[in-house]
């Protein structure tokens, strides 16, 4: 070994040099300091403990969400342990609360789950989830005052009536569909989708008056909304009559979407419905003039003719509209009707005949045809006619009388 290593061994340490010696008091301070922190670290560590249970206790107890989740889900709890879980604990949070009502329902005890949902409000945290399950709780009670009052404060939950709705609606449940857009719409007034599918839903229902709100709500809280929504509007204002109305609707409407076909149409009916007749005219003139060959529009201006009594017109229009939609039975059936006012016979019964082609099953316009052929004086070609007639519609007194008197003519 060196010497320097020597000397570094032989080095006194500081306390030596000091001579300083620990005397029995401070070593009775250090340890009662040790037996404090000591003591501490304990009661830290069981509070983390306790706090941990509480926390396991109120939000992931094991017990509680299986069960929970087994009674969401239908399938069976034991009546037993659900009722002892339900009598035994005393729910703080919303999330608890769910759970608890959860099992209540499981068992049948709609009033306890009611109550629970009732008790979970008043958490802060998630008494939300609460309010939910007690608005649905209501709905499928069929209390639905009651749901639409208790969902109110819930705002973000409108979205899910209105997806609820737009499920029903495809599914054909138009009654569902309607009181899940009124929900969405009372839950959140200021959800423009809601108001729009909601005015939808009851202009379908034939409540005009309350599509007239809704969609005038719409109007308020979006001062550009979709194209569809002044169209909606409009036809609901001329369902009450009020053309004028549909008229101020459409015109704005034109300002945004001045390429909207349905708005020419319409326009053009709030002067059919006063019986200005040449100014409806002129709404058609000035849509085929962007859309010429749009076969509705023709058949449109046909109609008109017809009321305005220009038949030749009418004939006319009726033939562009089925030159362009030949598979549309409406239009060959005005075709017939106007070619048969202006004593077209030919054009007529062509007109007939496709009618008849492409509605082989559809009884009225065969016998239509066939009183046709009758007063033409072609009662051969009447014949078949009305014995299909019966095939359709065997008690068809009309197609019987018919054949009746042509009995003679049987070739």
């Amino acid at each position: 070994m060196s010497r320097s290593n020597y000397r570094t061994l032989d080095k006194p340490r500081p306390d030596e040099v000091l001579n300083l010696k620990p005397s029995s008091t401070t070593s009775r301070v250090n340890r009662l300091t040790q037996l404090a922190l000591l003591l501490g670290l304990v009661v830290v560590g069981l509070r983390a403990v306790s706090s941990r249970s509480i926390t396991d206790d109120l939000v992931v107890n094991p017990t509680l969400l299986k069960s929970a989740m087994r009674a969401a889900a239908g399938a069976p709890v034991a009546p037993a342990a659900a009722t002892e879980i339900v009598a035994s604990r005393k729910p703080v949070t919303g999330f608890q609360a769910r759970a608890m009502s959860e099992l209540a329902r499981s068992t049948g005890q709609m009033t306890t789950a009611e109550a629970w949902l009732n008790q979970g409000l008043n958490d802060a945290s998630s008494g939300y989830l609460a309010q939910f399950e007690l608005c649905l709780l209501y709905w499928n009670q069929g209390r639905q005052a009651r749901a639409r009052e208790a969902c109110r404060g819930t705002r973000l939950s409108a979205v899910y009536w209105l997806n609820r709705g737009y499920v029903a609606d495809e599914e054909g449940r138009r009654d569902d569909a309607l009181a899940d857009f009124q929900m969405a719409a009372s839950i959140n007034p200021n959800l423009v989708a809601a108001w729009q599918q909601l005015g939808q839903a009851l202009f379908t229902e034939g409540r005009y008056d309350d599509s007239i709100l809704a969609h005038e709500r719409v109007m308020a809280l979006d001062s550009t909304p979709e194209a569809g929504v002044f169209h909606s509007l409009s036809l609901a204002y001329l369902a009450t009559d009020n053309p004028t109305m549909a008229r101020d609707v459409l015109n704005r409407g034109l300002m945004i979407y001045p390429n909207e076909r349905v708005y020419y149409l319409a326009m053009a009916e709030s002067y059919r419905q006063e019986s200005d007749l040449d100014t409806a005219e002129s709404w058609y003139v000035r849509a085929l003039q962007r859309w010429p060959y749009d076969a509705q529009v023709w058949a449109k201006r046909a109609e008109t003719a017809v009321a305005a009594g220009r038949l030749h017109d009418a004939e006319e229009y009726f033939q562009e509209a089925v030159t362009i939609r030949p598979d549309d039975v409406g239009y060959w059936m005005g075709l017939a009707g106007a070619s048969v006012a202006v004593g077209h016979t030919r054009v007529a019964m062509e007109a007939f005949q496709a009618a008849m082609d492409l509605r082989p099953d559809d009884a009225a316009i065969w016998l239509q045809s066939g009183r046709y052929l009758v007063e033409t004086g072609q009662g051969n070609q009447a014949i078949p006619v009305f014995e299909h007639v019966l095939e359709l519609e065997p008690d068809n007194h009309e197609a019987v009388s018919q054949l009746a008197g042509l009995a003679d003519k049987r070739p």
